[in-house]
């Protein structure tokens, strides 16, 4: 037969009057569990630092907007700066060695400075071909049209510059080869005096020519070029052919950083 427990009889495990213990020793006062410890630990961590790389620059001449690129980089590159450095007309020869990667203007069918495969110093990938443009003076006959044709080319006076390419409708030589404007700039001064008209690409023509004294009128018909158009490539040196010049080309190409390799 069972004995039951007389009144005050000590429970197994417990204390007179008090609640049952655990097996388990308490935890001192002020002490934390280690899993807390360590992840307060981390939490507190300062983060590590970004790696900053020294800026790449990406030099362009006159009349190319590297806007878009830029963006596309700021996007895409957070550790690496891109500095655009323009380029002035006669800047061009000297920006070949003091920039990383350089756009720049290239008579049609031609290809940059070298980057000829028998002597290569510079390696180049061309990127898109420029409409060319008539400039005019503005009080010209012509300056209201949105297009102008061949047709139109054969009665105005073309002036000989450095710019004008073979290929395009002949330009009237100069008597005294002296007399040729030095660059791009100097022909649309001449233009402006009323002495004659000047092919050049139309972004470049439309970057330097004043509204009030000159007419860009793209040669062309129903929006299709009628002349061979200059072309903008993005060319760098052979030794500067490194990780981050390759990602600047990328995103000239229109690569991103989720596109395949």
């Amino acid at each position: 037969m069972n004995r039951k427990a007389s009144r005050g009889s000590t429970p197994r495990g417990g204390s007179r009057g008090g609640p049952a213990r655990s097996g388990k020793r308490p935890m001192q006062q002020g002490k934390k569990a280690p899993g807390v410890a360590k992840k307060r630990a981390a939490a507190g961590a300062a983060p590590a630092a970004p790696i900053e790389l020294p800026p790449i620059t990406l030099g362009f001449v006159r009349g190319v907007a590297p806007s878009k690129w830029a963006e596309r980089w700021a996007r895409s590159v957070r550790e690496q700066p891109l500095e655009l450095e323009p380029v002035d007309l006669h800047e061009v020869e000297a920006a070949r060695t003091e920039v990383d990667v350089l756009l720049e203007r290239v008579a049609p069918g031609q290809i940059p400075p070298g980057s000829d495969e028998s002597r290569r110093t510079r390696h180049a990938m061309r990127l898109y071909e420029e409409t060319i443009a008539l400039v005019v003076p503005a009080d010209h006959e012509l300056s209201k049209q949105t297009e102008v044709s061949l047709e139109d080319l054969a009665l105005v006076k073309l002036l000989d510059h450095p710019d004008h390419f073979s290929g395009w409708p002949e330009a009237e030589a100069w008597q005294d080869p002296a007399w040729m404007p030095s660059d791009a700039k100097a022909t649309l001064d001449l233009v402006a005096t009323g002495l004659g008209g000047a092919l050049l690409a139309q972004p470049l023509a439309r970057h330097l020519a004043a509204k009030r004294t000159h007419a860009v009128i793209p040669v062309a018909h129903n929006g299709d070029s009628l002349l061979p158009g200059t072309e903008i490539w993005a060319s760098w040196r052979v030794e500067r052919d490194g990780n981050d010049v390759q990602r600047l080309v990328g995103t000239l190409r229109g690569r991103t950083a989720r596109s395949s390799r």
